[in-house]
């Protein structure tokens, strides 16, 4: 397939009116300018390799196709990744070139780091090389037929027979049977099977154990291994998800990841300091889904975006060529609160990943202060990140019209993959009320709050709605108050409520009355957050004046937008219909701002066509002569008759019926 053509003149006119530096803006978001060079080099090194090139789009092949093709290029990625001096490189390299996640991903995403965060050092000695190597391949083997998020209610049992000095595992039941673990149905021949430790007739509750699943000489599985794949799903078909039986395997003790808890040779459970230790694979993989979910949005408002540029539709004015549906003031709407999401989303990946590595490091030394607030705001920026991102890559798709339906315009397959994730590591809902849970220990007093917690406005006893006579729509900070006084309220009212019922039914009852209020008020928490630490991340950026100012404007353009498109809980707080003229006003003046830079602002994010894999979003803008090309590559068009016209078409139409 041509990849790059000659660029379309609205595309060329649409880059030569940007107010700031793209390349500026491209560095600050990679994170610096030499991070930006060193991205550059690996796409030159991976994109320009012929071996990593595809003959048909990914979306004409079988399941069995694609699943091959990530293999093929999986491995030869890894083979290649082993030229650079430092092999990690080439992940997020390996991500974009796959379009979806890769039959290998839970094995560098969960599997070794949870080598890292549960096995000893001699178990890492033992496992953790050979890993990195990929000489064995794992997955991560939690959820279950009946239990997903529920973690306590696993039924997965690992029963310690101190004569052999070995666990049994077994999955006694259909509903204990492992589902979903990512590279589980072709791909691995290891797992962290999480399970029930039984030892000495008593249950200590999950813990991690190392079971290999099949021959290491011809792949087979082994005795007492039932695996396979769970068939197709939404998306990401090249990730073979899997089922896993365990009938009486038995794994020697030492088989265990006892880097916290441990179980002797005689069968005593030593517990470990804390039981919040096993959260570190966790919180490290939520961190990492809030930039998955930043990208794919950043992708599809790059396709839209510019797609938009290049649609014409409609007379604008009567008599005058068909306008440009970027320069309608409803596409504008859509899609320009969008790509600030986008920012806000990579910026909260970037502070939370500085206090997950604070936090780690304060583990390693026992000190685990910050981790009940670290897992409650991972908890909430996947479940808050997932919901709305997924629903924001569905706007960049409706946006597109009819070709956005198509699956060569990219967009379903962004939103499968996002979308996805509001159900795995941790099910949204479920989330939410831990972050419930968690912000009502702190109301109480029961949780302890370091100077710098985010948690602390709640404790604020003199709390006043800001609106009054000195409002600033136009203030950022000011608004951020707003959504401080809306998490405020909804929180208070939740757990105003929960009060209430525990007066007249068991505690268990009153949480299930409230969970309604409770998720609301969590959700209004965690938006506060994200808002928060998006203004600041703009605040403390060094840069230009012009990017400064429009990266202003797309954070005011969000911050009015959110609070537009869900106007009762503001309203609660004292926003009058007045204050809502003022921010219409004004959002409508900002998209008019915005509009001449809205194919730069998407060309910053540097996104190879490669990566977008999109009909429609390519960096030369030619959409109709693509589409046209990519479907002359459909199975269906191989021949001008298909051979089921002969089997049934032909018999029938010529039939004296």
């Amino acid at each position: 397939m041509a990849l790059r053509k000659k660029v379309c003149e609205e595309l060329i006119r649409e880059r030569s009116q940007a107010s700031f530096s793209v390349k500026e803006m491209t560095q600050l978001l990679d994170g610096s300018e030499q991070k930006t060079q060193r991205r550059k080099e690996l796409e030159d090194m991976f994109f320009n390799d012929l071996e990593l090139k595809d003959e048909v789009p990914w979306d004409y092949c079988s399941h069995s196709e694609v699943y091959e093709n990530a293999i093929r290029k999986s491995l030869y990625i890894f083979n290649k990744s082993m030229e650079l001096s430092d092999p990690r490189e080439a992940l997020t390299i390996a991500e974009a070139i796959m379009h979806e996640a890769s039959p290998v991903s839970v094995h560098f995403v969960m599997f070794i780091p949870a080598l890292m965060g549960h096995a000893t050092e001699d178990q890492q000695t033992m496992w953790l090389g050979p890993a990195l190597e990929m000489k064995i391949l794992g997955t991560y083997a939690q959820t279950e037929l009946g239990h997903g998020t529920f973690i306590r209610g696993l039924e997965t049992t690992a029963t310690y027979d101190p004569q052999t000095e070995e666990f049994i595992i077994n999955t006694p039941t259909l509903s204990s049977v492992k589902w979903w673990p990512g590279g589980l149905g072709k791909t691995a021949n290891h797992a962290i099977v999480v399970a029930q430790l039984y030892t000495k007739g008593k249950c200590y509750g999950i813990h991690p154990f190392m079971v290999q699943l099949r021959s290491m000489e011809d792949h087979q599985p082994i005795k007492g291994i039932t695996v396979g794949e769970i068939g197709p799903k939404m998306g990401m078909r090249a990730s073979d998800n899997g089922f896993l039986k365990l009938d009486n395997v038995r794994i020697p003790r030492t088989n265990m990841l006892m880097k916290n808890a441990q179980v002797t040779k005689d069968g005593v459970y030593v517990k470990p300091k804390s039981d919040k230790l096993n959260y570190g694979t966790m919180v490290f993989v939520r961190v990492i889904l809030i930039d998955m979910v930043a990208i794919n949005l950043a992708r599809a408002c790059t396709i839209a975006i510019r797609y938009s540029a290049v649609r014409r539709q409609s007379e604008l004015i009567p008599g005058e060529k068909e306008a440009q549906i970027l320069s309608y003031q409803a596409q504008q709407y859509k899609l320009f609160p969008l790509i600030a999401l986008s920012h806000a989303l990579k910026a909260n990946f970037m502070a939370l990943m500085d206090i997950y590595k604070n936090a780690t490091q304060d583990l390693e030394r026992g000190d685990l202060g910050m981790l009940p607030e670290l897992h409650s705001l991972t908890s909430g920026l996947k479940a808050l990140s997932t919901e709305i991102g997924s629903q924001a890559i569905e706007s960049c798709r409706l946006a597109c019209g009819g070709h956005g339906y198509l699956l060569i315009s990219g967009l379903p397959r962004l939103y499968a993959s996002t979308v996805a994730a509001c159900t795995y590591e941790g099910e949204n809902t479920v989330l939410y009320l831990q972050v419930a849970r968690y912000l009502l220990k702190c109301l109480k007093g029961q949780q302890q709050l370091a100077p710098e917690s985010m948690v602390r406005y709640l404790l604020d006893e003199s709390f006043r709605s800001p609106f009054n006579k000195s409002s600033d729509v136009t203030d950022v900070d000011w608004l951020i108050s707003l959504y401080r006084a809306v998490a405020y309220r909804q929180v208070h009212q939740a757990a105003e409520r929960i009060k209430e019922l525990m007066e007249k039914n068991r505690p268990e009852v009153a949480w299930n009355m409230s969970q309604v209020d409770l998720i609301k008020g969590a959700k209004a928490h965690i938006m506060y957050c994200v808002l928060s630490i998006y203004v600041q991340w703009i605040k403390e950026k060094q840069c230009s004046a012009a990017l400064k100012t429009v990266l202003m404007r797309l954070c005011h353009v969000y911050l009015l937008w959110n609070i537009l498109e869900n106007p009762v809980p503001f309203g609660l707080v004292g926003m009058t219909d007045d204050d809502q003229k003022q921010m219409r006003n004004v959002i409508y003046s900002r998209l008019a701002e915005l509009r001449p830079d809205a194919v730069a602002l998407v060309d910053a994010f540097d996104f190879h066509d490669l990566v977008l894999n999109s009909a429609l979003g390519c960096y030369d803008g030619q959409v109709y002569e693509r589409m046209y090309e990519w479907a002359q590559n459909a199975p269906l068009n191989k021949s001008q008759v298909h051979e089921s016209y002969y089997k049934h078409l032909q018999p029938f139409i010529k039939s004296k019926m």
